[in-house]
């Protein structure tokens, strides 16, 4: 009797335990999906909302938002993350709004738009007459977790696909070939913006009478034509700061003030008072550089003659943090040279022995570097001794450095010349934290096999940089060390 027992148990055991799960959700297409969000789209879509642009801006983020989530739930591989999304809803005659905010919680299309729907207080009666799909059994192979084979030392099969696809995502032929087309169009229909930027910066040169007028912010090129049309009315209505500028390097950026190099900063954030203001008092700020100099002439005589330089094309520092730099490396110094173990060392770089070395102080603290272009980068906060030692160590290596690097730039606009001529370019510019030895290689590996960039470069905008981004007016970034 208890043997009886026993195997019907067993029996039972194995029919609830052991049977293959068995999925019951309702599936929906990309088609039957659109159909069923049709209302909702139509509530908060960005196109009914011109003259409200805050509310067609959160729109726009939240509906890319809400595509990526559900392609993410089709795309079993992708993980779909719960998220909050915020949207302004028209009501029925399209006079006002409302705020909701959607929860997307759930991991399938069906439950994940019947809560749209309802969170919208939107019909979901054609949603629920929707008939699922017949029930489908639980998908094998199971995805164990990594730590699975990490412990049985089995090989995960999902590593080698993952790999290949996420590399295949980090191709140049891969981003080119899906951006290349929009970023054409992009350059086409920014073509008008383009040319009014070109004619507002040359009347503004001529009129101010600037020794240059430069962009240098991460902002697209309309926001340099709106700054361009802003400084022209600010100075139409106050002729009399025209004089403040004249024979001076104008910059857009994003700060307002005086550079140690003596540019005249203005931040694109600012309002057009706060322009006025700091225009108006440019006699003022720039008698800072006065202060620079002498600065410079006390730190050079202390340390053997070496040649403090400012230019740089990747720190940009305002006149008075410089100044604060200055002096207290000079303080140091000074303090230093009191000490027994400080004459010592300062008598190792005699009057004049540095003469030839050129110094860029650029920041406060950091590590002492020599740059490509053959100029000692030092901080501050810098110990006096590690100093003298660092300028003794490079003396003569900076200058086989910049023998180089003079070479390299000619090499590099060659180089750069070579392969517009080549891929037959619209432009061809970098960042400036790319060296021209890395330009270089760039355009040298763009020109030697075309073909295997699978897509024509033909009137393309490239930037070559870090990373693969897409900007406004159809510029192309790419790394300079980018692979097929």
């Amino acid at each position: 009797m208890w043997t009886h027992r026993l195997a019907r148990l067993a029996s039972i055991r194995w029919h609830t335990t052991y049977q293959p799960l068995r999925l019951h959700q309702k599936h929906l297409t990309t088609a039957q999906t659109s159909e069923f969000l049709r209302p909702f789209i139509f509530a908060v879509h960005p196109d009914f909302f011109g003259r409200h642009p805050k509310e067609r801006a959160v729109n726009e983020y939240s509906l890319q938002q809400l595509y990526n989530h559900l392609e993410n739930i089709r795309q079993q591989s992708v993980q779909a993350s719960p998220k909050d999304l915020t949207f302004y809803l028209r009501n029925s005659q399209g006079q006002a709004f409302r705020t909701v905010t959607v929860s997307l919680l759930t991991r399938d299309v069906y439950t994940t738009v019947s809560n749209i729907l309802k969170t919208c207080s939107l019909s979901t009666k054609d949603l629920q007459g929707f008939s699922p799909n017949p029930a489908a059994p639980f998908p094998r192979p199971i995805d164990w977790h990594h730590s699975y084979y990490t412990y049985t030392g089995k090989k995960n099969p999902n590593v080698a696909t993952h790999q290949a696809r996420h590399r295949a995502k980090d191709s140049l032929r891969y981003f080119l070939k899906t951006t290349i087309v929009e970023a054409r169009k992009n350059i086409e229909s920014s073509l008008p913006v383009r040319e009014e930027t070109d004619r507002l910066h040359a009347i503004l040169q001529e009129d101010l009478q600037l020794e240059d007028l430069r962009w240098m912010s991460r902002w697209d090129l309309n926001t340099f034509r709106a700054c361009l049309k802003s400084l022209g009315k600010l100075l139409r209505e106050h002729p009399d700061i025209i004089n403040n500028l004249k024979g001076k390097t104008l910059v857009i950026c994003n700060f307002t003030g005086v550079t140690r190099e003596g540019y005249i900063m203005l931040s694109s954030k600012d309002v057009e008072h706060q322009w006025l203001s700091s225009l108006s008092s440019l006699p003022r700020q720039m008698r800072i550089l006065c202060s620079l100099s002498t600065a410079e002439r006390h730190l050079s005589d202390a340390l053997g003659g070496v040649t403090l330089t400012r230019a740089c094309s990747i720190y940009v520092m305002p006149a008075g943090i410089y100044l604060g730099l200055l002096k207290k490396l000079d303080n140091a110094l000074r303090r230093f040279s009191q000490t027994t173990e400080g004459q010592r060392s300062l008598q190792r770089i005699g009057r004049g022995a540095l003469a030839n070395i050129e110094m860029n102080v650029t920041s406060d603290s950091g590590r002492l570097s020599a740059f490509s272009d053959g100029t000692l980068h030092v901080t501050a906060s810098t110990q006096p001794l590690d100093l003298i030692d660092f300028l003794l160590e490079n003396k003569h290596k900076v200058k086989y450095i910049k023998r180089k690097h003079q070479r390299c730039l000619l090499e590099e606009t060659a180089a750069i010349q070579s392969c517009m001529e080549e891929l037959n370019l619209a432009g061809l510019t970098k960042e400036d934290s790319v060296t021209a030895e890395e330009m270089m290689l760039c355009c040298k590996r763009l020109i030697e096999n075309p073909v295997e960039l699978g897509v024509s470069l033909n009137d393309t905008r490239l930037c070559i940089g870090h990373i693969y981004t897409k900007r406004w007016g159809g510029e192309l970034c790419i790394p300079w060390n980018w692979n097929y």
